[in-house]
């Protein structure tokens, strides 16, 4: 048990501050939790509402939340060290003290001896900084650290290639970093404030598209102190222009692309009917082409079959013709929709 010095009380040792020989309740009374007016220093972007705390930048939060962090970052300077500061909750609007100084009142969760907790009702003031984050700063002056281009092998961006890349902009923390976007007859030109969040876009890109990415690097200037050279990153995202229905050469055999999706193309053969899944490193290695000698002729409707022969016919001019049934067009019907395909003096039937 101990005695306090001030109301003479017998209390129990979690109950009693040994530096200053007083019951909690005392200390409280008589010294109090600060040993220091606590002041604020708090800087806010005018802008986009980011703050700073020792030094770096923070996400947009309620100033209530900013006091809050802010003072439990900084209370070691204001509060007595025999008191463990445990939270503070921002309870009133703030009263202007004069020009950008301000007084709040609060709450102040503690705990003293590890073990009892107490909630003070205190003041705290603060001063109001409003002062430009570096991004809004790069934001103004069109400052970047990377450059996506975006094009297509078509030579132009078709709506389905826009529709996909808006999609993949609308991200909020992608759009969020996005400096300026600049589009031109052969595609897009996007600036990013940051190189992490501009090499996430293009992943997004090229996983959706399968888009090839080409990088690079262009130096701007010399940093002595990191002996690197800072500068902008390039990336160039180029996007396939191979559509479904597409007539293709695969190993010197035709055939179509019948399904396009994240994972690559699915093809199938013209000659046995047979399908084959080819992933995108494949297609930019040549290995799939499109010859320009590979192309759909006239089309025909099937209007009969038996079991050896398909009979078609030519809707606009009336020609019949016939076409030797096999496995691959065993499976079509009256009232296709058929195309001869003509490949290295051979003709294949197809529906597109």
């Amino acid at each position: 048990m101990r005695y306090c010095v001030k109301c003479g009380k017998e209390v129990e040792r979690d109950e009693y501050i040994e530096r200053y020989s007083m019951c909690i309740d005392c200390f409280l009374k008589y010294r109090g939790v600060f040993v220091a007016k606590p002041v604020l220093y708090i800087t806010i972007c005018p802008r986009c509402g980011s703050w700073r705390l020792s030094g770096e930048w923070m996400k947009p939060a309620p100033l209530n939340e900013v006091i809050r962090r802010v003072f439990l970052n900084e209370h070691h300077r204001f509060v007595d060290r025999d008191v463990e500061v445990l939270d503070l909750d921002v309870t009133g609007e703030p009263i202007r003290v004069y020009k950008n100084r301000y007084r709040v009142e609060a709450e102040l969760l503690v705990l003293f001896n590890n073990v009892v907790e107490r909630k003070i009702p205190t003041t705290i003031e603060y001063v109001l900084e409003k002062k430009p984050c570096p991004k809004c700063i790069a934001f103004a002056g069109k400052s970047h650290k990377a450059l996506i281009q975006i094009r297509s092998e078509e030579g132009r961006l078709n709506s389905s290639d826009k529709q996909i890349i808006e999609k993949v902009l609308s991200d909020p923390v992608i759009s969020s970093d996005i400096v300026e976007i600049t589009e031109n007859k052969y595609g897009l030109d996007i600036k990013f404030y940051t190189l992490n969040i501009a090499k996430r876009t293009v992943n997004i890109l090229s996983r959706l598209t399968g888009a090839k990415v080409i990088e690079s690097f262009k130096p701007t200037k010399y940093d002595p102190r990191q002996g690197s050279w800072k500068g902008i990153v390039t990336l160039s995202v180029r996007l396939p222009s191979i559509k479904v229905g597409d007539l293709v050469e695969y190993r010197d055999r035709p055939a179509i692309v019948r399904n396009i999706d994240s994972s690559g193309l699915n093809i199938e053969f013209l000659d046995d009917g047979s399908t084959l899944n080819i992933n995108y490193q494949q297609y930019w290695e040549g290995m799939l082409k499109r010859p320009g000698h590979l192309f759909y002729m006239k089309s025909y409707r099937i209007i009969a079959h038996d079991s050896s022969t398909l009979y078609l016919l030519d809707e606009e001019t009336g020609e019949m013709r016939e076409y030797p049934r096999n496995k691959y067009t065993s499976n079509f019907n009256e009232g296709d929709i058929v195309y001869i395909v003509k490949f290295k003096n051979r003709e294949y039937l197809v529906k597109k």
